[in-house]
């Protein structure tokens, strides 16, 4: 049986409005995921049946499409799908040297590739959690919300959507406020198994 906290940090990491691809301002979208929920899923699959070669060969299946589409593209974006590709290099060498690592990424992640935060900085937010009642820390909240343009506005609602959920259920203050300071560094979750 999972936790509250547990479930709400697997929402949280699979919000996109919080943590999603990087966003290229050139090409008005999001960098390529190298792998999305469904394929995510099937990698998974694989992962868990000891499928090794079928693993490899389907990770670099998918690194060949992503160059294939992204051809002719800006620096800044072929430096981002070498990135996805090291990814890739870290998934197939996870399979035999970091097994326990990679299960958990598939335990916990709905899709796989680069990552971005789209909160400010958390600790203002976890002091105001850890010091005054829920009214106070939502009226932060919103404060702070009517003050910051999107995506870091929607990102900071779901937030206190999450931790609303979290006082409900009966967590202690501390534990929420330290859970939303550490938010930012979640995006290394993604990178855990490099």
């Amino acid at each position: 049986m999972t936790s509250k906290m547990d479930e709400v940090f697997k929402k949280v990491l699979n919000d996109r409005d919080i943590f999603n691809s990087p966003y290229d301002r050139n090409k008005r979208d999001n960098i390529p995921k190298l792998f999305e929920k469904d394929s995510w899923k099937e990698l998974g699959r694989l992962f868990n049946e000891g499928k090794r070669d079928e693993f490899i060969s389907k990770v670099d299946s998918r690194i060949r499409e992503i160059e294939n589409q992204e051809q002719r593209t800006n620096s800044w974006r072929r430096e981002k799908i070498n990135e996805l590709k090291k990814r890739g290099e870290w998934l197939k060498s996870a399979f035999d040297n970091k097994p326990y690592l990679l299960k958990q990424l598939f335990e916990n992640l709905e899709w796989c590739g680069l990552v971005e935060c789209k909160l400010p900085n958390m600790d203002s937010y976890g002091k105001v959690i850890e010091r005054y009642n829920i009214t106070t820390v939502e009226q932060y909240f919103v404060d702070k919300i009517k003050r910051t343009s999107y995506p870091q506005n929607r990102a900071l609602e779901r937030v206190l959507e999450y931790v609303k959920e979290l006082y409900i259920s009966g967590i202690s203050p501390e534990e929420i406020a330290y859970f939303v300071r550490k938010l930012n560094s979640l995006t290394k979750y993604w990178e855990v198994i490099e």
